[in-house]
């Protein structure tokens, strides 16, 4: 399942910068398009200007001949409005060709000839208008001079922008025809990608479903060996009873009855040994019982002061702990919810713990100490929970301690550390036991130990 989430991630990832590289060589192609698309404007703005300025131009030449053959004033004040209509025009035409250098050159020369055309054409004006003559005056042919350079200049004009216009409508039309080649291109990309990932998603659901499927299968499964094992356990601890009873009346009767009327040695062992085991086989059963009862319990969490629950368990552990007169330091402890008496047992268990496995040649001490902490302090099975807040109550002591390679059995049920010293008692449950009451808990419990010199065990509550 991780593996194809993480197949679905690196499509995903690769199709997402693939749309984006694609997207950002059509916003590319589409602004170089727009770019010349605004150029073609450009040159035709620049086309119509020289066609008018050409316009306005021969007006002058005609209406100038026209005065000089009808010597009509009204001539004079049309030549005089499309005068100022001509220089408004190149005034128009400077400013659209003012990125082009060799266009700003032509423009300079085109102006200074317009204006030695229009003094020219007033000069003959003047002098017609004085000597009364019909024939053409000098100025009218110093004025066709610079008609001929005017033509000239606006046709060099003309056929440079064409040039632009055919060159800038080329790249235009390349550039439309790329648009939307790459546009398709993005769109059919996109849609396999699209259709790729949803068959991906869809086999995904399709294993998903079958997995859940099979894991609620498990779970019914699991749930009806859990409470196959709570029966099995119950029947266990209630029906050996009474069998390991009359054994225990009987070889306990037996060895009263005997020691009266004279039983030898080796049989006087046997049967303690069989009183004994009987005994021991009981305590076994009423632990037993006490870890299947934690599996299932009516209780109700509720708030407790960890002060005052330590206090009565100080109070009841009074007379165990004078006798191996030990010593035991407190911190402040937190007011949490909690099972109290399962916590109860839980800390009884643990400072027990610390007295049966105390040196020998020193007093015990046990220190229990409080601190609000996170999961990264939690062994690797438990880092899942990285923003989970714990209240931390640390257990510990100066005893024998245990090393740190036998971890992964302290908390086994009926698994000893110690179980070749026989000085140190205990049946390998009560941790099991500790550990079934913080499961109950939703919290944990870790252990570390140094050989010889102490352990400490640490409970995480949920804070």
């Amino acid at each position: 399942m991780r593996k194809r989430l993480t197949i679905i991630l690196i499509a995903f990832c690769i199709s997402f910068v693939s749309m984006i590289a694609l997207s950002l060589f059509s916003i590319g192609r589409f602004t170089t398009f727009t770019d010349y698309l605004n150029d073609v404007s450009h040159s035709n703005d620049v086309i119509r200007a020289l066609y008018k300025t050409e316009v306005y131009f021969k007006d002058i030449d005609r209406w100038e001949r026209g005065y000089m053959v009808a010597a009509d004033t009204g001539y004079v004040r049309v030549i005089n409005n499309t005068t100022d209509s001509l220089l408004q025009m190149l005034d128009s035409v400077e400013h659209l060709v003012s990125d082009n250098p060799v266009h700003a050159r032509n423009m300079l020369d085109l102006r200074d000839e317009i204006q030695h055309r229009v003094l020219s054409s007033k000069d003959n004006l003047h002098y017609t208008d004085t000597v009364k003559n019909k024939q053409a005056s000098p100025y009218y042919f110093e004025g066709r001079k610079h008609t001929i350079q005017v033509n000239r200049l606006l046709r060099v004009m003309h056929a440079l922008e064409n040039d632009l216009l055919v060159e800038r409508m080329n790249k235009q039309v390349f550039y439309q025809q790329q648009t939307s080649s790459t546009i398709k291109t993005l769109l059919l990309i996109f849609c396999l990608v699209t259709l790729i990932l949803f068959a991906l998603l869809v086999k995904l659901m399709r294993s998903g479903m079958l997995y859940q499927e099979t894991l609620q299968a498990k779970i019914i499964d699991l749930k009806r060996s859990h409470s196959e094992l709570q029966d099995i356990a119950y029947l266990i601890s209630h029906d050996l009873q009474e069998p390991l009873r009359k054994i225990q009346v009987f070889s306990n009767m037996l060895l009263v009855k005997k020691s009266n009327a004279g039983m030898d040695e080796d049989s006087r062992a046997t049967l303690e040994r069989i009183h004994g085991s009987a005994n021991r086989m009981q305590s076994l059963i009423a632990d037993l019982e006490r870890l299947t009862n934690l599996t299932r319990t009516d209780e109700q969490k509720k708030s407790t002061d960890l002060n005052v629950l330590m206090d009565k368990l100080m109070t009841e552990m009074g007379l165990a702990l004078k006798e191996k007169e030990a010593v035991v330091r407190v911190e402040q402890l937190p007011v949490i919810k909690v099972y109290e008496s399962q916590v109860n047992a839980l800390f009884r268990a643990l400072v027990d713990n610390a007295l049966k496995f105390a040196m020998e040649d020193r007093k015990p001490e046990i220190y229990i100490s409080y601190k609000l902490t996170g999961a990264p302090e939690l062994t690797e099975d438990t880092r899942s929970i990285p923003n989970q807040q714990f209240h931390c109550i640390s257990i510990s002591d100066n005893g024998i301690g245990f090393d740190n390679i036998y971890i992964s059995n302290i908390f086994k049920i009926f698994k000893r550390l110690h179980a070749g010293q026989s000085r140190y008692g205990g049946k390998g449950i009560g941790l099991a036991i500790c550990q079934r009451i913080m499961a109950n808990h939703e919290g944990y419990i870790v252990g570390e130990g140094t050989q010889d010199k102490g352990a400490t065990f640490k409970l995480y509550f949920p804070a």
